[in-house]
């Protein structure tokens, strides 16, 4: 399916990866973990979610796609920081075919936010008993990579943006044989309407096939929710991505431990995630003869305060997040932070 950049896609894509993993601190990595609680509704018929969202991220990233960083003048430097308003909707409609045994849902489900991502979904979920909660989906097209620059390394002139069509397939399983224990296994397919990088650098053609970014991603997640008390809970994790892209310069694998906690008092939700991540990859980089490997680390805080002025099912939320990459070749590493607040309301 080609991706959808209108109305509300279009918003999402501008908020990034990094909206989505702040949301997932306070929503998908915190609980997921525990979906064998009740993640199916207890009736046949519609249910779900809708969270209107507006905040302010500002990056530093030679690849991030905006007006502000069409031209770079380096390839040997940071980019100039990119300050902007984001805002969006972010929703979850199910419909429950047996009572807290099967369901199915289309939107951006809390799950699909634990990685970093911004993902439409088409899915299913059953409880099985005495295994967990099962989940199949597909996904048509992510949000959070929609477009990128055709050749990221122009300097001195206008860089050109291209779209992305990003799709895959999701597999999970929760709460596996009554445990806090919860994996995860994604699989995309990245393919990128005009690759270009490194067209006009004078490259061989053997040294451009080395930047091509298309390509196959596995992701699997691994979590476990620890109940230290009633009202608090820590949920270590790890991450662990294959980047099979066609290009071998980006060809490679990440792993990334975090561990998350959460604590519940009354109506206040408090949370937060930290994570530290090395990334290597199979080739060296042909424009710089060097390998990009590198490492990644983040402190993603959130807070959620319930039914406010008496308001049932409604919620108030906000979110922080720092991040940053560190690569071998200063042209990869990013900066971000961000802030963002919703207000949530279930039905």
């Amino acid at each position: 399916m080609k991706r959808v950049e209108t109305g509300v896609v279009r918003i999402l894509a501008s908020m990034g990866v990094v909206l989505g993993f702040a949301l997932s601190t306070v929503l998908p990595t915190s609980m997921t973990t525990a979906a064998m609680a009740g993640p199916i509704a207890e009736e046949t018929g519609v249910s779900g979610e809708i969270m209107p969202l507006v905040g302010v991220v500002s990056s530093r990233s030679n690849f991030a796609v905006s007006s502000d960083q069409k031209r770079i003048d380096s390839l040997y430097s940071l980019s100039a920081r990119d300050t902007r308003l984001v805002g969006g909707v972010l929703g979850e409609v199910d419909y429950t075919l047996v009572p807290k045994r099967l369901s199915l849902y289309v939107g951006t489900p809390r799950s699909a936010l634990a990685d970093g991502e911004l993902a439409v979904e088409f899915g299913s979920r059953s409880l099985i008993d005495r295994v967990g909660l099962f989940t199949a989906a597909v996904i048509p097209f992510t949000a959070t990579d929609s477009e990128v620059w055709s050749d990221p390394f122009v300097v001195g002139s206008r860089r050109d943006a291209t779209d992305v069509d990003r799709r895959g397939l999701r597999l999970g399983l929760a709460g596996i044989l009554g445990t806090g224990l919860s994996v995860d296994y994604r699989l995309y397919r990245r393919d990128i309407d005009r690759e270009r990088s490194g067209m006009g650098l004078g490259l061989s053609t053997a040294e451009r096939s080395r930047l091509s970014r298309e390509g196959n991603e596995h992701r699997v997640d691994v979590n476990y929710r620890l109940a230290v008390t009633d009202r608090l809970s820590l949920i270590p994790g790890v991450q662990y991505r294959r980047l099979d892209a066609d290009g071998a310069a980006n060809r490679g694998w990440l792993l990334r431990p975090q561990v998350s906690a959460q604590l519940d008092i009354d109506q206040w939700q408090f949370s937060m995630t930290g994570y530290y991540g090395v990334d290597r990859y199979d080739a060296r980089q042909p424009i710089y003869d060097q390998y990009r490997d590198g490492s990644q680390m983040g402190v993603v805080a959130g807070l959620r305060y319930a039914e406010p002025f008496g308001w049932s099912n409604w919620s108030v939320n906000a979110y922080g997040v720092w991040s940053e990459n560190d690569s071998d070749i200063r042209f990869y590493d990013e900066r971000t932070g961000l802030f963002a607040v919703g207000l949530g309301y279930r039905f």
